[in-house]
């Protein structure tokens, strides 16, 4: 009996503790979320605005919004959207010098900038790892 009552107790404890995750990634990710949310909406460029900055997991998603462009022009176009996907993938590493995000990065999560259309279809999402901003 007393086994059991030990072995559910550290099973107790194993459980919380994955439950609660990156704590300093979280805080992290709060922090900049809030100053970040501050500034938002706000132009982007070639017409863009980035609406909104969440959590996702270990990364940050801004939500970057084309007011007049559709998911189906998009496909009328693809390889018009094919190289801003690429162009965008290249731009999101400028976001390693943000200071604010740097705490993120610190703490292993990343950014991403998902590009959805007026009615919150995406078009595509580009990713920048923490890997990319911190050297080991």
């Amino acid at each position: 009996m007393r086994n059991t009552l030990v072995f559910l107790f550290a099973g107790s404890c194993a459980a919380l503790l994955v439950g609660c995750g990156n704590g300093k990634l979280a805080d992290a990710q709060r922090t900049a979320v809030a100053s970040m949310s501050k500034q938002l909406p706000a132009p982007y460029r070639d017409g863009l605005i980035i609406d909104s900055v969440h959590r996702h997991g270990d990364d940050l998603v801004q939500m970057i919004r084309s007011p007049d462009a559709t998911v189906d022009m998009a496909k009328a176009k693809p390889e018009l959207f094919e190289q801003l996907r690429v162009d965008e993938d290249n731009a999101i590493t400028e976001l390693c010098a943000d200071k604010v995000l740097l705490p993120v990065y610190e703490a292993g999560g990343g950014v991403r900038r998902r590009f959805i259309d007026a009615n919150g279809a995406v078009f595509f999402e580009v990713t920048l790892k923490s890997s990319h901003c911190i050297s080991p």
